[in-house]
């Protein structure tokens, strides 16, 4: 079955890979067809019980294809009352889900589709692409944060295929959120090498390098995989901005794409007074952020989720404290759900670190309540405005002129001016302040900051 990536559009973090749920449809449709026909010549009964009609399969195909995918979960969850051991829906069931976010749905889909034991006219199907539903379960596993478990699913992939690109690509990704960055970069090679035009383990790979001439090299190699990579021709449009030519982006500026939220991000980052320095990971902007702070403070998290971020910055500080639900976003993020980024109500155990839980508007104004020592970092990872302005607000009795502030996402989201983007400006606006920006990352959408007096 071919492969095909997944990537949301606006998104410049690195994307997994997943596979098409197409062409295992159409298979799956042929399958039904011929498994009656030799029902009919025998006059015997087949294993057609566990096929749906190859209508209704080719309907699937054509509402999935045009990305009608809740109507894609309603009509197969419906069929699977009645084949409720078919690998078909399941995959179809499992790929709609990831499309729509809900990888929690979608993991269950995806290991029913591993273990169920196939009738015999699914039986190659789920023997020839088993390898796609570990692929794509690691894919669902790793946007929880299970890490863990979405390594075991790569590693069964490669297992059944060693050299399958895409799992290789995802381990990648994989690594790099762990901070392996030379882990993450064999691996991107090793998809390259394996298939020299997977534009996007290049992409993923220009961000395991610290040096700009050397990350656009390789978006441009990416370009040359894939000319029409729009992450890649916006992006290496920005990077050339930066160095004093402004003629691509210009002229994509005077186009019907000028709206779109990579350039108008890049827009932003041109209009700065001072130029920031350019990061390709979110290692290297922690690295540059704690490098420019005073460690003998501590530091500030608001949003913690598995602790990943927390735990890289507790290397460098004595002190740490971390505020979240532990229960995900309260509320939908544009296409993100509610309830996305829960540790499930987990809260991690990290030596140094002292967590809070609740809702912020809720637990920082007794928190801040109390006297704080300055924060030397600020890591602001809420995403969502009115979480965003609430953490800036309440923790403005920490915040000084030395106090680096880390926004995760101000930038390249579609919509990113009405979150992260409008609390840091209504926040300096409220309290007669100015920001300077000091570096940023468009893969990771980073942005490090220092609070001045307006004046």
């Amino acid at each position: 079955m071919p492969a095909f990536e997944l990537n949301r559009t606006s998104d410049l973090s690195a994307a997994m890979t997943c596979s098409s749920v197409a062409a295992s449809l159409e298979e799956t449709s042929s399958m039904s067809s011929q498994a009656e026909l030799a029902e009919i010549e025998t006059g015997g009964a087949s294993d057609t019980q566990s096929l749906i009609n190859p209508i209704l399969s080719k309907l699937l195909i054509n509402l999935f294809q045009k990305g009608e995918y809740e109507s894609v979960v309603s009509s197969a969850g419906q069929l699977l009352s009645e084949f409720p051991e078919s690998i078909f829906l399941h995959n179809v069931m499992a790929e709609s889900y990831s499309k729509l976010g809900h990888d929690v749905k979608a993991i269950f889909h995806y290991e029913q589709a591993i273990e169920i034991k196939p009738c015999p006219a699914e039986h190659n199907m789920q023997r020839d692409n088993k390898v796609n539903y570990h692929n794509n379960l690691a894919v669902s596993l790793k946007s929880l944060g299970l890490l863990d478990r979405s390594e075991q699913h790569l590693k069964a992939a490669l297992k059944i295929n060693p050299r399958f690109s895409p799992a290789y690509n995802n381990y990648g990704n994989l690594l790099n959120d762990r901070a392996d960055i030379k882990g993450a970069q064999d691996c991107f090679l090793k998809a390259i090498d394996i298939d020299e035009n997977s534009f996007r383990a290049y992409w993923n790979l220009h961000s395991t390098v610290s040096d700009a001439e050397t990350a656009q090299a390789i978006v441009e190699m990416c370009l040359k995989a894939e000319p029409m990579y729009r992450d890649a021709i916006f992006t290496l449009a920005g990077m050339n901005a930066f160095k004093g030519d402004r003629s691509h982006f210009d002229s994509l500026m005077k186009s019907e794409l000028s709206d779109d939220p990579i350039l108008k991000s890049i827009e932003w980052v041109l209009s700065l007074e001072e130029k920031p320095s350019l990061h390709f990971n979110r290692w290297s902007i922690f690295d540059l952020a704690t490098s420019l702070s005073d460690q003998s403070r501590p530091f500030y998290e608001f949003g913690v989720w598995m602790g990943d971020s927390f735990r890289y910055l507790m290397k460098s500080y004595e002190k740490g404290f971390g505020f979240d639900t532990f229960e995900g976003l309260p509320e939908d993020w544009r296409s993100v759900p509610k309830g996305s980024y829960s540790s499930f109500g987990t809260v991690p155990e990290i030596p140094g670190g002292e967590f809070i839980v609740g809702e912020f508007d809720k637990t920082l104004p007794t928190f801040f309540a109390t006297e704080r020592q300055k924060a030397a970092l600020i890591n602001l990872d809420a995403d969502l405005y009115g979480s965003t302005l609430s953490a800036l607000k309440n923790a403005r009795s920490v915040i000084d002129e030395q106090t680096v502030i880390i926004f995760d996402e101000l930038i390249i989201n579609k919509g990113w001016q009405q979150d992260e983007f409008k609390a840091l400006n209504e926040f300096c606006a409220l309290f007669d302040l100015r920001y300077e920006v000091l570096a940023l990352s468009l893969y990771t959408k980073q942005v490090v900051t220092r609070i001045l007096p307006a004046s």
